[in-house]
C-alpha cells in the first residue's frame, strides 16, 4: 500500500463526532429515496429515483414480506455478553469465538464505542442457524442491489464477475458485521469513514447515523420495515469516471449517551465486498483498469476507517 495511492479518496474535514443528543437536534434527518426488489430488480416510486440514489450513497430499501430478522437482532443485542444460563445464551458468548480467516472475530475498538463481530460467509456454521438465515437473506438482497446498480450505470455485463471478483455471481466476500456501542466508553460512536466494498445493506432501529449526504452532514434515520443500504469505495472507484458515477458518502455513529439502565445502541450489516485475492478496477470507454489489487486497497481502507484521525477519511 502507498499513500500515494490512486484509490485514496480526498481527505474530507467534518466536526468532531457529536453525541447522540446533539446530532438529533443540530443534523435534520435527510428524505432518502425508499424502494423495494420486485423479482429482483429495483422499483423506486419517483421516476428519478435511481439517479438519486447513485448520488446521495444511501437509500431505503424494504425489507422482504415474510423476513424475521428477531434472531440477527438479539444475536446483535447480546453478541458481547458473557452467558447467563437463559435462553438468551445461544447468542451471547462470541468474544471468545475464534473465527479463521482475516479481519474475523470480536475486535474492541480502542477510539470508538464500537464492539464488533465479524464474520464471513464461510464460517456462518459457527452462528445459530437461524441467524446465520438473516445473514443470507441480506447477502441476497445486496447483490440483487448491486447487479441492478451495474447495469444502470453501464457496466457491459460480460465484465461484472471480473470487476466484482466474483460477487456478482454470489462470490467474492459476504461479511456479517454486528455492532455494539458502549455508552460507558466516554468518546466516539465510530469514526467518520467510507464503507470499502461494493453494497452495505444495514439493519438498525433507532436514529444516530450521521452521514455527508451532497455535501451536508445529515441524520440518516432508520424507517420500520425497511434496511438502509449504501455504497462502498470499490463502487465509486469503479465508476468515478463514468456517466453516472456511484458516490460512497462518509458517515459515523454519534457517541451514545444512556444511563445505566437504558438499553444500548446495537446494529448489524452484511458488507459485501470483492475477494482478497482480486483486483480494484476502474472503467472508462467501456474497458476495466486495474488499479489497486483488493488486498492493498482493504489495508488502506481499514487503517482509515479505526485510527483516530478523524480528518483522514
Amino acid at each position: 500500500m502507498t499513500t500515494r495511492s490512486s484509490t485514496v479518496r480526498a481527505p474530507v474535514r467534518l466536526p468532531a463526532m457529536p453525541g447522540e443528543h446533539e446530532a438529533a437536534t443540530t443534523y435534520p434527518a435527510v428524505e432518502l429515496q425508499r424502494c423495494e426488489l420486485v423479482d429482483d430488480r429495483l422499483v423506486f416510486a419517483d421516476p428519478h429515483g435511481f439517479d438519486r440514489i447513485l448520488a446521495q450513497g444511501f437509500f431505503h430499501l424494504k425489507m422482504p414480506d415474510g423476513l424475521d430478522t428477531t434472531p440477527a437482532d438479539s444475536f446483535a443485542e447480546h453478541f458481547h455478553e458473557i452467558p447467563r444460563g437463559d435462553e438468551l445464551d445461544r447468542f451471547r458468548g462470541f468474544r471468545d469465538t475464534d473465527v479463521p480467516g482475516d479481519y474475523q472475530g470480536y475486535f474492541e475498538r480502542e477510539h470508538d464505542q464500537w464492539e464488533n463481530f465479524y464474520i464471513e460467509m464461510g464460517n456462518w456454521h459457527l452462528l445459530p442457524d437461524d441467524v446465520a438465515a438473516v445473514g443470507d437473506r441480506m447477502t441476497d438482497i445486496g447483490i440483487a442491489v448491486l447487479r441492478n446498480v451495474l447495469e444502470y450505470v453501464g457496466i457491459l455485463r460480460s465484465d461484472w464477475a471480473t470487476v466484482t471478483s466474483g460477487l456478482s455471481a454470489k462470490r467474492g466476500h459476504q461479511m456479517l458485521a454486528f455492532n455494539h456501542f458502549r455508552p460507558d466508553k466516554p468518546v466516539r460512536g465510530s469514526k467518520f469513514h467510507r464503507d470499502s466494498g461494493w453494497v452495505t445493506v444495514l439493519r438498525s432501529v433507532e436514529p444516530g447515523l450521521l452521514a455527508l449526504i451532497e455535501g451536508e452532514l445529515a441524520s440518516i434515520n432508520p424507517t420500520p420495515g425497511y434496511f438502509v443500504v449504501n455504497f462502498g469505495s470499490s463502487i465509486e472507484v469503479l465508476t468515478e469516471r463514468m456517466p453516472r458515477p456511484v458516490k460512497a458518502n462518509v458517515h459515523g455513529v454519534a457517541r451514545t449517551e444512556r444511563g445505566p439502565q437504558q438499553p444500548h445502541r446495537w446494529s448489524y450489516v452484511t458488507f459485501l465486498d470483492s475477494d482478497l485475492a482480486g483486483d480494484i478496477y476502474r472503467y472508462e470507454h467501456g474497458e476495466a483498469t486495474v488499479v489497486q489489487s483488493v488486498a492493498d486497497f482493504a489495508v488502506q481502507e481499514v487503517s482509515r476507517t479505526y485510527d483516530d484521525n478523524n480528518t483522514n477519511l
